[in-house]
C-alpha cells in the first residue's frame, strides 16, 4: 500500500509538472501570437516591411489592397496603412471605426498627404490640417502652406530626430546615431543635441498642422533642408501617437522607399508600435 501512494504521488507530480510546462508554453506563444493587416497601394514596400514583422516579431501579416478589405477588422491587433493615392471612403469609414473601437491603427508617411484632403473624415480622426494642398509641389516656409519633396529618383535628406528618450516605440532595441542641432517647433523651445537617424533618397513632408491642442504625444521630429528657398525645417511632426476613441493612431512620417523599411532602426519602431501596452 506504501509503495502504491508513493506511486500515485510521483505520478501526480509528473502530471502538475506537465500542466504547469504546458501553461508556460501557451503564454509564451499568445504573448508573439499577433496579427497584423497592411492596406497598400504600393505592395513592393510592404512585402519588406511584412517580412521583417514576420521575422523578428513572429508577427502574421495579411496585405490586401482597398478592393479586397476583410469584412472584420477586430480580428486584428493592429491596422497599417500605405496609401498613396485615393483612400477610398470604404477604407476610410472601416479605418475609423476599428480605431474608434478600441483598434490600433498605425499610420505610415503618405498616408497623411495631400490626395486625402478631399476625405470628409479623416483629417478629422487624425487631427491634421493641409492648408493649401494644391500648391504642395512648390517650395513651403516653415508654418505656411503643405509641401512635400523627395525630388525624383535621387530623393532629399530627411532627419528623424529624438523628442521623447523614454518611450517603448521610439527606443526599445532602437540604435539612435549622431545627435544634431535642433530647436523643437513647440515654441517657445531651447536649441539642444538630440539623437538623429538619417533617411536617405526618401521624401519629406512640411507643415503638418495639429487641429486637436495637446492631445498627441509627440515621440519624434523631422529635420530637413529644401535647397529650393534655402528653408530649414525643424518640425514636431515625424512620429505621434493620438488616442481616438478607445483606440490609438500612431504616425511614422518616414517610409517613401524600401530603402527607408529597409532601415532596420525603422522597421523595429514599426514592430515596437505594434507590440507596444500602454
Amino acid at each position: 500500500m506504501y509503495a502504491q501512494r508513493v506511486f500515485k504521488s510521483k505520478i501526480i507530480r509528473i502530471l502538475l509538472f506537465i500542466t504547469f510546462f504546458v501553461f508556460c508554453f501557451s503564454c509564451t506563444l499568445l504573448k508573439s501570437d499577433k496579427h497584423v493587416l497592411i492596406i497598400q497601394d504600393e505592395k513592393t514596400q510592404m512585402e519588406v516591411l511584412a517580412e521583417f514583422l514576420k521575422e523578428k516579431g513572429k508577427i502574421g501579416v495579411t496585405i490586401v489592397n482597398q478592393d479586397s478589405l476583410p469584412e472584420n477588422f477586430a480580428i486584428f491587433d493592429a491596422v497599417i496603412g500605405y496609401i498613396h493615392r485615393d483612400l477610398e471612403e470604404k477604407t476610410e469609414l472601416k479605418i475609423i471605426e476599428y480605431t474608434q473601437k478600441g483598434g490600433r491603427y498605425i499610420c505610415l508617411h503618405h498616408s497623411i498627404s495631400s490626395g486625402k484632403a478631399k476625405n470628409k473624415y479623416y483629417f478629422d480622426f487624425l487631427g491634421i490640417r493641409l492648408d493649401n494642398p494644391e500648391n504642395s509641389r512648390n517650395p513651403v516656409e516653415p508654418g505656411g502652406g503643405y509641401g512635400w519633396r523627395h525630388d525624383g529618383e535621387k530623393g532629399v535628406t530627411l532627419t528623424l530626430v529624438n523628442l521623447n528618450p523614454e518611450h517603448y516605440i521610439t527606443n526599445h532595441k532602437i540604435q539612435w546615431g549622431k545627435p544634431v542641432i535642433y530647436t523643437p517647433s513647440d515654441f517657445p523651445s531651447v536649441e539642444g543635441m538630440y539623437p538623429s537617424i538619417l533617411f536617405e533618397k526618401s521624401e519629406v513632408y512640411l507643415n503638418h498642422k495639429f487641429t486637436d491642442g495637446r492631445q498627441k504625444i509627440v515621440l519624434c521630429g523631422m529635420k530637413f533642408y529644401d535647397d529650393r528657398n534655402g528653408c530649414l525645417f525643424m518640425q514636431d511632426r515625424a512620429v505621434w501617437i493620438k488616442r481616438q476613441g478607445k483606440g490609438e493612431i500612431i504616425y511614422f512620417m518616414p517610409g517613401h522607399s524600401v530603402l527607408d523599411f529597409k532601415n532596420q532602426n525603422f522597421a523595429q519602431m514599426i514592430l515596437n508600435a505594434i507590440e507596444w501596452e500602454k
